[in-house]
């Protein structure tokens, strides 16, 4: 919906002036408005950009109480809010607006900072209490939308995107060795970044900050593990009452002003979000596809059948060899983290294809994780149920029907699990598998300098966060519910809601709107039992509501990853990216990765078979190294020129700037 940034005092005193630089860098999250705002005591600065879709008149930002005591920056969507507005007007609050924003300074008013547990929405905003000199910063309950701040100076610096930060004065570029060398191993700890001193609000927490600069932050909504799998419901209740909730979630997701459309793949959780979608809503919407010219990751023709039963209007965004190559560094600006493939690139040329027409999409995110949609999930439940016959029958037929495209390895082995769990008896979640086997196989091709830096071991740094942040959760669940648990809350919120999700799409002034991540929705699927995620079919719920709804086949399709297929991307690693991006040079500069492994390693991707799973593999490292490289140069060594590159048209910050909304 929009982008925020500022500074809160911590003892120095916060500076409007200084800080404008920072929201100049994210204008388009908010192509639509302009504003900013400090108070007399300098203790905040606030800054806004807007993506007008709820009250497109009477929303302006930063945002204030009719007192003018509470001032708002706020970047998302708050489900319910008429509900709310309704009762706070009963009890006597004189609302200025009709927006979403405005119902969160009356709670707030009401509550005090307790209001953001009853929240249900994709949400990041600051609030500052001018009477009590109190500032409350929040994130929603899977960090769908993205906050980060770091503590400089005397100051807490936030944005909704890093390089905001990074455009202030105070701030300073460079990796953070110890979370860079996690990510390349594929651990993602939801508060982290790869850059030293930035760090992200976690998501389903809530920071206060009070007029001496003490900090609390306290966690408002998550994924209880006790609560996984206490469901006793029987299939047809359960069936039903998914059904219910699921479509009281998309209704909801289509409030606003704004034209909404849909991302519509092949597979069955965006086909039951478009199919609830036109049912629940008297608008004609459009759907939006990517075509990668490669079977079997082209589901357009899939996608087409599907809107053509639900009369969609259907737009394809066909993607071939080569296409993504030159949008791959504008992806990585703003994804502003590594990447193992080029989908979020083909995300972000798809939200442009649909920025053209709407402001609003609807997408499939988080069902997999919720809902145990990933191979993986289940190759896990085969590891601990094989006791350590790794010949058992059911285990190595599910190896030969799954892959690396599925996200399966098949070196995640019982004896790698029982070298993790040390003796004990604690369930191990995949992602700690994972990055032992990334460890084993490319863990020697990092320069010597890095590896000075950083601690080994970053499966076993995954579980100690794990028990750190929830102890109950290895013990509790069982390594398939604990894979899907981890998931949840760490891959999730840093990649598959940022890269592919919010980063791809706000690029573009898009909002995507998740209802799968419906509190409903999420915590009814959280306390299923296995037996509804495992079995010969995966998320046999929104197989069944999309069967009730849709005629055909589309309930039966087969789950593949979404991956920007070989075709895509293999110019990445033969043209000018990879002769500049891979070079000895780049390389060496960056300094994370030793530059003759990583010549070796692209001879040999560039002689095996294209279909080689062996090449599959090679070509997520690669994609690591050019996307580490590349970051190195954007935001380390050059960040003032990558500003510039990538700054928003002139004319358009001139008429941004000519009619700012600050109060």
């Amino acid at each position: 919906m929009c982008g925020i940034a500022g500074e809160i005092s911590l003892g120095a005193c916060a500076n409007l002036n200084r800080s404008k630089p920072m929201i100049d860098t994210i204008l388009h999250r908010g192509p639509d408005g302009l504003g900013y705002w400090s108070d007399p005591h300098n203790q905040v600065a606030l800054l806004h950009c807007r993506l007008a879709i709820v009250d497109i008149a009477g929303g302006h930002q930063p945002m204030h109480s009719t007192s003018d005591e509470i001032v708002i920056v706020f970047n998302g969507e708050i489900y319910g809010y008429k509900k709310w507005r309704t009762d706070l007007k009963n009890s006597g609050y004189r609302f200025r607006s009709e927006s979403d924003t405005e119902v969160l300074i009356a709670l707030y008013l009401r509550d005090g900072p307790s209001f953001v547990d009853k929240l249900e929405g994709e949400f990041a905003f600051v609030l500052y209490d001018g009477k009590q000199r109190r500032t409350l910063i929040a994130r929603d309950r899977f960090g769908i939308k993205p906050l980060f701040y770091c503590i400089t100076n005397g100051l807490i610096l936030f944005g909704s995107e890093i390089k905001a930060i990074f455009a202030h004065p105070f701030a300073e570029r460079r990796f953070d060795p110890e979370v860079l060398n996690r990510r390349i191993h594929g651990v993602l700890l939801p508060d982290e970044t790869i850059f030293a001193g930035i760090k992200t609000v976690p998501p389903g927490h809530a920071i206060t900050i009070d007029r001496t600069g003490h900090i609390i932050c306290r966690r408002h909504a998550g994924l209880d593990p006790e609560l996984a799998g206490s469901s006793r419901i029987d299939r047809s209740s359960a069936e039903d009452a998914f059904d219910e909730a699921f479509s009281e979630a998309v209704t909801d997701r289509l409030q606003g002003d704004a034209d909404i459309g849909v991302y519509l793949s092949g597979g069955v959780d965006s086909s039951l979000v478009a199919c609830v979608m036109g049912q629940n809503s008297t608008s004609s919407h459009r759907a939006y596809t990517i075509g990668f010219d490669c079977p079997p990751y082209g589901e357009a023709g899939d996608a087409a059948r599907t809107a053509g039963q639900l009369g969609l209007q259907h737009e394809i965004e066909p993607i071939g060899t080569g296409d993504l190559d030159d949008h791959f560094v504008r992806s990585l600006w703003h994804c502003e983290t590594t990447v193992v493939n080029a989908h979020g690139t083909a995300k972000m040329r798809l939200s442009e294809r649909a920025s053209r027409r709407v402001k609003v999409v609807l997408v499939g995110e988080g069902a997999d994780e919720l809902h145990g949609g990933y191979a993986y999930f289940r190759h896990a439940s085969l590891i601990e149920a094989s006791g350590g016959n790794g010949a058992s029958n059911q285990l190595q037929q599910f190896l030969k029907a799954n892959g690396l495209e599925d996200g399966v390895l098949a070196s995640a082995t019982y004896r790698r699990r029982s070298k993790l769990a040390n003796g004990s008896s604690a369930a191990i979640p995949y992602s700690a598998l994972r990055a032992s086997v990334i460890q084993d196989v490319f863990g020697r091709c990092v320069s010597s300098d890095f590896r000075s830096q950083v601690q080994p071991d970053p499966a076993v740094q995954l579980l100690e966060w794990i028990d750190h942040h929830d102890p109950a959760a290895r013990k509790k669940l069982n390594d398939m519910a604990l894979s899907r648990y981890a998931s949840a809350i760490t891959d999730m919120p840093n990649y598959h809601l940022g890269f592919l999700g919010d980063r791809s799409e706000m690029a573009n002034g898009i909002e995507g709107r998740l209802p799968y991540l419906d509190r409903r929705v999420v915590d009814l699927l959280w306390s299923l039992p296995d037996e509804f995620h495992l079995g010969d079919q995966t998320k046999t719920l929104i197989r069944s509501s999309l069967a009730r709804r849709l005629n055909g086949n589309a309930a039966n399709r087969y789950k593949r990853l979404f991956v920007a297929p070989w075709v895509a991307t293999k110019g990445m690693f033969e043209g000018a990216l990879a002769r500049r991006w891979l070079s000895a040079e780049a390389t060496a500069s960056a300094g994370v990765f030793h530059p003759a492994w990583v010549s070796g390693v692209l001879r040999a991707y560039n002689f095996l078979p294209p279909r080689s799973r062996f090449r599959k593999a090679l070509e997520g490292f690669l994609m690591t190294v050019l996307s580490v490289n590349i970051l190195d140069d954007l935001f380390v060594k050059n960040f003032a020129a990558s500003l510039e590159r990538f700054k928003p048209a002139e004319a358009a910050v001139a008429q941004l700037v000519a009619t700012p909304e600050s109060k």
